[in-house]
This record gives structure tokens, C-alpha cells and sequence, in this order.
């Protein structure tokens, strides 16, 4: 099996340094979020580690999130990353679009609105409507509370 190291050459170490430098991500957020080391971080950076140093799966985890970090969130659109919260609380958590318009304070119909065409509502909902999901997301997603398949 090849590891992600050999296929993407320094893209990922590219990538991260972009994150860091144009986005200030620091290696102690990259840390916590991948549980790699600090100093293996910071030596990758400097070109004394490769990534296929680490196991695969935190070659996985730093691939994904230094993408992310570095460019991924440009690529996508406000309306489209609330959009695809809203699709998580629905398919992974099982909630409707009801209890979704219940906890934001709008109605059932602006959510069906927005999820066929984002400027069906005004900015006020969508704000309504991005916070409430946004802070479901976060609740459901704790690690201390993990999903289970029925």
C-alpha cells in the first residue's frame, strides 16, 4: 500500500505552510486537531520529517484538514457549507426540517425554501438559520455524546 507521502510529494507540506502563513493557523491548532506532535509539525514544515513518517491514518488526518485549511474553504460557498450542515443534522442525526425551523424560529417552509434555492430567503433567516444549525452540529458532533448506528 502506498502512503499518501509518496503520491503527494510536498503538496500537503505546501498546503499546510499556506495555511499557517496566509490564514495563521498555527501547529498548536494543527495539533489538536489531528493529534500529530507539535515538533513533528514543526520539523515537517522544516523539511526534517516526511509524511510518510506518520501512520497512515494521520497521513489521512493531516492531508484532509491542511487541504481544508488551505484552500478549501474559498471553494465553497456560505450558503452551500450551511446547506450541507443542514443535510448532516438530517441524514446522520435523523432530524426534520420541522425540529431544524423550530430551534432557528423560522418556519418549516423557509428551510424547504432555502435547501431548493439558497436566495429564497432573506439574510435574516439565513442567519437565523445558520447559527441554530451551526450550534446543533457542534451539540451532536461532541465527541462525548457519539453517534450510533441502530
Amino acid at each position: 500500500m502506498q502512503s499518501i507521502g509518496s503520491t503527494c510529494k510536498d503538496i500537503i507540506r505546501e498546503k499546510l505552510m499556506t495555511a499557517c502563513k496566509e490564514y495563521k493557523i498555527t501547529l498548536d491548532t494543527v495539533n489538536k486537531v489531528t493529534g500529530i506532535d507539535i515538533n513533528w509539525l514543526s520539523d515537517y514544515i522544516n523539511r526534517k520529517k516526511e509524511i510518510h513518517d506518520l501512520p497512515i491514518n494521520k497521513q489521512v488526518a493531516l492531508s484532509e484538514i491542511t487541504i481544508f485549511l488551505s484552500e478549501g474553504i474559498k471553494m465553497v460557498s456560505e450558503d452551500e457549507r450551511i446547506k450541507g450542515v443542514i443535510d448532516v443534522l438530517v441524514q446522520l442525526f435523523g432530524l426534520k426540517y420541522e425540529t431544524i425551523s423550530l430551534y432557528a424560529g423560522l418556519e418549516k417552509q423557509d428551510i424547504e425554501n432555502f435547501m431548493k434555492d439558497t436566495t429564497l430567503i432573506n439574510y435574516e433567516k439565513k442567519y437565523k438559520l445558520a447559527t441554530a444549525s451551526m450550534m446543533l452540529h457542534y451539540l451532536f458532533k461532541n465527541p462525548n455524546y457519539p453517534v450510533r448506528n441502530n
